[in-house]
């Protein structure tokens, strides 16, 4: 305190305080259903890394001028400590301790195999070239356009890579997956009033069947202005004119967000209920850990990056936004070994989740 006077620190510990709260509803808020009074609380979990940074650089201005300030920001990164581990683990040893047996999975949002960035429609189409070369024992994909995976299903090199191919016959630009095992089942459906869709897979590992929700949730569909705005908004969710000029895109937001909690509520019922021995749910979730459709998950499956991965691991990269997005959640008979993002490929607007499974 004797360095700064009690005129500034006391109006710092206010914003301190405030900064706080708004941090801890961030990590807790954005758990509840958006429905009900109070919807937006869905949505206040966009904006944890930055609050989480302002909080930190509290910490560090007390530790230096009034520690007893410091209590404040220390009590509430304590508060917030397990939404932050969901958010950002630390699990950097992983890797070293990973032994074989296991199987190496992939979720990957391809962006249409990079469709703004290739024309090649063709198996020479470098995203398509790219996770074929991750050599995964399983490649769970979305967006992956039906021409290519025609033809990527009569390659002769890539069928004797992945014997296995299942795609969609119905839609255009939906769900796939490559795999090294045979695969029993598959079979595409759409989601009620979306043009998202998740593929429903059961695949023979051994004597036993992994029955796999490969999905699409919701996507927002916010132009590059709204964008803007969001960036805005989530920046400093506080400012009243932020929120006046964004009132559209939070329309939108909270209308995906919703149309993502019943997506996820049913995925989720029909994993609790599933027959199968090992079930993964896994994909493009268009939300952040900090998410209504991560908890529904998180309830009761393993999150294969939170348990075995290491810092923000962030999927989606373009337009100045970065989250992790892109999930992939086990039965808890499954154990997370090594999980990690790939960033060699950006022609799509995503980068894979990998993670090293066992079986037990």
């Amino acid at each position: 305190m004797k360095f700064i006077g009690k005129l500034i620190a006391y109006p710092l510990l206010a914003v301190n305080v405030l900064t706080a709260l708004l941090l801890i509803f961030s990590c807790y808020g954005s758990l509840a259903a958006p429905i009900g009074k109070w919807p937006f609380a869905s949505l206040s979990g966009l904006a944890f890394p930055f609050l989480y940074f302002l909080n930190f650089l509290f910490l560090i201005l007390w530790v230096f001028t009034w520690r007893k300030g410091a209590l404040v920001p220390i009590a509430t990164i304590l508060i917030c400590l397990i939404p932050t581990l969901k958010y950002f683990p630390l699990h950097f040893s992983k890797e070293k301790k990973v032994q074989q047996p296991y199987l190496t999975i992939v979720t990957y949002n391809t962006e249409g195999f990079g469709i703004d960035d290739n024309k090649d429609w063709t198996t020479k189409n470098p995203v398509l070239n790219y996770v074929i070369g991750l050599d995964a024992d399983i490649l769970f994909l979305q967006e992956t356009p039906s021409d290519v995976m025609k033809r990527a299903s009569n390659e002769k090199q890539i069928i004797k890579q992945y014997p296995f191919i299942a795609r969609s016959k119905k839609t255009d630009h939906s769900e796939s997956c490559f795999s090294k095992y045979p695969i029993l089942y598959n079979e595409t459906k759409g989601f009620d009033d979306s043009g998202n869709s998740f593929q429903y897979l059961k695949i023979l590992i051994g004597k036993d069947t992994l029955a796999v929700y490969n999905c699409h949730f919701q996507s927002n569909h916010l132009k590059d202005d709204e964008i803007t705005e969001y960036q805005r908004f989530i920046k400093n969710p506080t400012d009243s004119t932020h929120y006046k000029t964004s009132k559209k895109v939070m329309k939108r937001l909270l209308e995906s967000t919703s149309k993502r909690a019943v997506q996820a509520r049913m995925i989720a019922d029909r994993a609790r209920n599933e027959t199968a021995k090992y079930v993964i749910v896994c994909g493009d979730f268009n939300d952040t850990p900090l998410s209504y459709s991560y908890y529904v998950f998180d309830r009761f499956m393993h999150n294969t990056y939170a348990k075995s991965g290491a810092g923000m691991g962030i999927t989606y990269h373009e337009k100045r936004l970065y989250y992790r997005i892109d999930h992939i959640f086990c039965s808890k008979n499954i154990t997370p070994l090594y999980t990690w993002i790939d960033r060699a490929q950006k022609d799509s607007d995503h980068y894979p989740v990998i993670s090293r499974i066992r079986l037990e």
